[in-house]
């Protein structure tokens, strides 16, 4: 089956543009990226054919998120799953934090929000208080954070999954799209760990 083409579109907000693409149909799975244009990857491709997906570029500013809640009500979703990569992992704890009666469940791929030499003391205090399902992913191999990091965000959410992913590296949808397709359609139906519930575990080839 040919892969659902991504249509391009724009939603005005407090006097600016946000461009997303969207793709598919079923419950709406927001997905944050940083700017500079679509990422997209194979994995959005196997994603829509279960979500409806919504690939957001943040808008600029240092604080995006009130936009963003605006943006994803004025296209009227009322509940939706939300999925953050790498340095839009921080966007996307705040507007966990900010919607978390919207949010049915929350993916982190290869989050940046929290480094060994960049803690945020004010969200990780926060970070404990979200009890919204979460699944943080890691690359065995990501050579820009450090996968132990996992582990931190694991301590500090109470509803916290911790998934790595083997021979990927920081780009874990590019690298390895359908084992990350799998885990994420996995967990967004049944909100537990991939194989093994509340476990550390390893996504083989």
């Amino acid at each position: 089956m040919a892969p659902t083409p991504f249509r391009e579109a724009y939603v005005e907000v407090d006097g600016s543009r946000i461009r997303y693409a969207e793709a598919g149909q079923g419950t709406p799975l927001v997905h944050l990226h940083g700017p500079g244009g679509s990422r997209l990857t194979r994995a959005h491709d196997l994603l829509c054919d279960h979500f409806r997906v919504l690939a957001f570029e943040l808008p600029e500013g240092p604080s995006p998120e009130p936009t963003l809640a605006r943006a994803i009500a004025t296209l009227g979703l009322e509940n939706f799953n939300l999925m953050g990569t790498s340095v839009a992992g921080a966007a996307a704890l705040r507007l966990a934090l900010h919607e978390p009666r919207r949010l049915r469940a929350f993916v982190l791929e290869s989050p940046a929000a929290i480094r060994p030499d960049d803690r945020d003391a004010d969200l990780e205090r926060r970070l404990s208080g979200l009890a919204t399902p979460t699944l943080v992913l890691f690359g065995t191999v990501d050579d820009v954070v450090p996968p132990a990091m996992g582990c931190v965000y694991k301590a500090l959410m109470s509803n916290c999954h911790l998934v790595f992913v083997y021979a990927a590296g920081h780009a874990i949808s590019a690298d390895r799209p359908e084992a990350f397709a799998e885990v994420v359609v996995d967990f967004l139906e049944r909100h537990e760990a991939f194989v093994i519930s509340r476990a550390q575990t390893v996504i083989h080839p």
